[in-house]
């Protein structure tokens, strides 16, 4: 699998300090990627949207071989869909294959807020907004992919892309993100593979807690993700799919399923093998008690202690996946 940079592995502490890459900048991303010998980078719409013709035509002749996806982010399309709309114009302009999108801003598997109906409700209001999109994406030559962004399990996924229809609406699957919900990785990419569009390669530290477990970002192999069955697994049965290491957010996650109320917005499913399977990896991966859950950032740490934070992270994922024969 070809593998790239995402911009959302790091924050503006980047910028804040000086760095000598800011990667919230398609440039300084794209050094970061070519340095690490990774294959395409992916990044927001807006940096590609704002572009002139001849800076479009400059950055790509400057990615060579490397790729490019494009990322935007929504939270109710059924009441606007230009994000999406203006993400695959931007994906055109730059020959991305995918435009990356979520559709909530739901997090820690808790839909609570919206509750069960309110939650269907919402998924239900985004099918005909996501079929004009998809409309769209075909004229484009392009794929959208939801990601599962710590809200929509796969269950979901698979009934919103049934209900949208057509080949150009499909996944963007966050690795680590199926532990937010309740399902493994593999369960999850075994689930939404014939919708399969981009990967997000994520992992995660977890502290356990009374209600559940926290998630905290961490360096590939460092976390509870098992990834040279997860890369067997994609190679086998998806090996024209690609996908960007994304390490996420720097806020830790409370995953709060102990409490029986955080799975009544949920689908009917089994809970053999699902959950049981779930929660047997992270009780198993889970750190001692006592162990630091926070991150950095959490911790009020310097703009400087953050991004060479976020960089050690990155340069440990891409020495192990080298280690693993993944890149």
């Amino acid at each position: 699998m070809k593998l790239g940079l995402c911009a959302w592995s790091f924050t503006g502490s980047h910028r804040e300090s000086g760095g000598a890459h800011d990667p919230h900048h398609q440039d300084g991303l794209l050094a970061l990627a070519a340095n690490y010998g990774l294959a395409s980078v992916e990044g927001a719409s807006g940096w590609f949207e704002a572009m002139t013709d001849a800076e479009v035509h400059t950055y790509r002749q400057r990615l060579g071989s490397m790729g490019v996806f494009v990322d935007t982010g929504g939270h109710d399309y059924a009441e606007d869909l230009t994000p999406l709309t203006s993400a695959i114009d931007a994906a055109v302009r730059m020959g991305s294959p995918v435009v990356r999108t979520t559709i909530s801003r739901l997090l820690e598997g808790d839909r609570r807020s919206l509750g069960a109906a309110g939650w269907r409700a919402h998924l239900a209001g985004l099918v005909a907004p996501l079929q004009r999109a998809a409309a769209a994406a075909q004229l484009a030559g392009v794929a959208i992919g939801i990601e599962n962004h710590q809200d929509i399990c796969s269950h979901e996924l698979v009934w919103l892309c049934e209900q949208v229809g057509g080949a150009h609406i499909g996944v963007t699957f966050d690795v680590g993100n199926a532990y937010a919900v309740g399902e493994t990785p593999a369960a999850f990419a075994r689930r939404v593979q014939p919708f399969l569009k981009h990967v997000h390669f994520k992992d995660y530290t977890v502290h356990p807690t009374d209600a559940g477990y926290r998630l905290k970002r961490c360096a590939l192999g460092d976390g509870v993700v098992d990834w040279p069955a997860m890369l067997a697994w994609f190679d086998a049965e998806c090996p024209q799919v690609e996908g960007c290491i994304e390490l996420g957010a720097t806020t830790a996650r409370h995953i709060r399923l102990f409490e029986p109320s955080w799975w009544e917005t949920y689908p009917e499913r089994p809970f053999i093998p699902d959950a049981i399977e779930a929660l047997g990896d992270l009780h198993r991966a889970s750190q001692p008690a006592g162990t630091d859950w926070r991150t950095p950032h959490e911790t009020g740490a310097s703009a400087e202690v953050c991004a060479a934070y976020e960089i050690d992270q990155i340069e440990a994922s891409v020495t192990y996946l080298k280690s693993i024969g993944a890149l």
